[in-house]
Parts: structure tokens; C-alpha cells; sequence
């Protein structure tokens, strides 16, 4: 009844949400899907490589060779998950503009683009990348009590976890194969900021630089240049 209320009285200010684009809805299962796979192939390399600390060479042999057929079959399942979703990116020309601009900013790649997309609804609504950069839980929030009760700033719980974990590789490949990022880590660092300060503060920039390219409909141009 109080959100009946609440939309009653705001009905002149209230927008509908944009309808969801239904091949997201098929993106979102094929996501799901291959986050599972990749999952169960980890989980099988690990109990693998656990085993190897207390089986002979023989047994050891066996084993890898019995789970291999399984590691195979797991890896050929997500490569055709992945073949599909780049197939439905480009069977829509808005949505293949958009993933094209994205995958322009040095840490996201094709994965990460199609997630976002999904979480967006290809930026159906307009975001700042700050807002985005807070769902994906990169942006450390205010932690206050009254007016004199202060605590650290500590990112959302509420956050799309997941999201953020595609981030982090996303993030690390950055470091390792972009200057500007590089240097931005070892400043940090020797700043003596913890690596996980640093790198939510790289994903948000990766973020931040994501929204401003699909906003502008122009690539993104790495004029970094080293100071010094």
C-alpha cells in the first residue's frame, strides 16, 4: 500500500523503466551458465592438485588423466558459451556499438563488456559511471553515525559481487600490460596503500572510463605520457 501511495503521489515526476532487452535475458543464462562451468573445472584442478601433495607419481598420473576428458569437455562447453554471446552482441547493432566502445578501456575485455551490458540493460537508463562504479562495489562508501560517529569508508555489501570479481582480472591485466596503470600501482604502493585499495580504485576507473566512452560514442584514446 505505501509504494502504491508513493507512486500515486510521484506520478508526475516517476519515469517507467525501459522494457528489457530480451536477448539479455539469454546473455544472462549463457553468463550464468558459464560462471558454473568455470567453477567446476577450478574445483576439479584443485582437488587434483590437493591429491598430488600425498599420492604417489603413478596414482597421480591416473588421476590427471582420468579428469582430463572432464577438464576438456568443460573448457569446449564454455568456448561454445562464449562463441553464442559474441554472436547475439552482433545480431544487435545498438548493443554491438556499445560493446565495441567498451572493450576499448584497457581491463575490460569481452566478458566483462557483455556483463555490464546485461547489469545496464545496454545503458538503457543513463548512470554516472560513480553509480556504476558503487553496483559493481569499487567505491568505498561513508560509514557514519549521527553527526559525530565516524568510521573507515568500507565498500557496499549490497554490491554485485560477481561483477566485481570479473573486474579484478580485468583489473590485474591492466596493471600488467598498461603503463598508466602500472606506474598508478607502484605510486600507490609505495604510498603504502594496500593492494586492495589500489586495485578497487583501478576497476573504478576502469568503470568511470567505460560510462564516458559509451556517453561520448567515441573510443577510448590512451594519452597517458609518464611523468619524468
Amino acid at each position: 500500500m505505501r509504494l502504491c501511495d508513493y507512486a500515486y503521489k510521484n506520478r508526475e515526476d516517476l519515469k517507467p523503466t525501459p522494457a528489457l532487452n530480451k536477448s539479455f535475458l539469454v546473455l544472462k543464462d549463457l553468463l550464468t551458465n558459464r560462471s558454473k562451468l568455470i567453477r567446476q573445472q577450478n574445483a576439479i584442478r584443485q582437488t587434483i592438485k590437493e591429491l598430488k601433495i600425498s599420492n604417489d607419481k603413478a596414482t597421480q598420473k591416473m588421476l590427471e588423466a582420468i579428469n582430463k576428458a572432464a577438464i576438456d569437455g568443460l573448457k569446449k562447453s564454455i568456448k561454445l558459451i562464449e562463441v553464442q554471446m559474441r554472436k547475439m552482441v552482433k545480431s544487435d547493432s545498438k548493443v554491438l556499438a556499445n560493446y565495441t566502445l567498451m572493450i576499448t578501456v584497457p581491463g575490460i575485455g569481452e566478458i566483462t563488456s557483455i556483463f555490464i551490458l546485461c547489469c545496464t540493460n545496454n545503458f538503457a537508463i543513463k548512470i554516472s559511471g560513480k553509480q556504476l562504479a558503487s553496483y559493481a562495489g569499487v567505491v568505498p562508501c561513508e560509514h557514519t553515525s549521527g553527526s559525530s560517529v565516524k568510521g573507515r569508508n568500507k565498500v557496499s555489501h549490497m554490491a554485485n559481487k560477481e561483477l566485481k570479481s570479473i573486474l579484478s582480472m580485468g583489473a590485474m591485466s591492466a596493471v600488467q600490460a598498461y603503463t598508466e596503470f602500472g606506474d598508478y600501482y607502484e605510486r600507490k604502493k609505495i604510498e603504502g596503500k594496500h593492494h586492495n585499495k589500489i586495485m578497487n580504485a583501478i576497476k573504478n576507473k576502469m568503470l568511470l572510463r567505460v560510462v564516458s566512452v559509451v556517453n561520448s560514442g567515441t573510443p577510448y584514446v590512451n594519452n597517458y605520457k609518464k611523468a619524468g
